[in-house]
């Protein structure tokens, strides 16, 4: 038994199979984006996953959303500058080769993020000078 040789199958057949069944996709008539819905169109979309991905994982970083067991929200602001950056190197790199849904998208997901995070940076610095004992708000007035 230990001489003997895997057997291995190979489909041949595959790429007609393949064939056949893009014949048959063609011919079946396309449901409008209406009926089908953007949002599950959007799901299906490779790029659109990939940029909901990355920004459901900013969107964690932030503290805008958490799991429903938290107990306390934890802001990572590098996280989320890292995420942000990655999803404006994505824009970046595929400039002139998204169709005009998936480039309005990532601009306008990138730039609620942009929004979102300059709250939290401010939110913690003002934090961060409470902490240390400086009222924020006396930082603008001479005495």
């Amino acid at each position: 038994m230990a001489d003997e040789e895997p057997k291995i199958i190979i489909d041949e057949d595959w790429k007609e199979q393949v064939r056949r069944e893009r014949e048959q996709a063609s011919k079946e008539p396309q449901e409008s984006a209406e009926e089908t819905g953007a949002e599950e169109e959007a799901e299906a979309s490779p790029f659109a996953a990939l940029v909901q991905s990355l920004a459901t994982q900013a969107l964690f970083a932030l503290g805008l959303i958490a799991p429903q067991d938290a107990q306390q929200v934890t802001v990572d602001l590098p996280q989320a500058q890292w995420l942000i950056d990655m999803l404006m190197a994505l824009r970046e790199k595929t400039k002139g080769n998204l169709t005009p849904e998936e480039e309005g998208q990532l601009t306008e997901t990138v730039a609620e993020l942009q929004r979102a995070y300059m709250v939290r940076a401010q939110q913690a610095q003002e934090a961060a000078l409470k902490n240390s004992g400086v009222n924020p708000q006396d930082l603008g007035t001479t005495q």
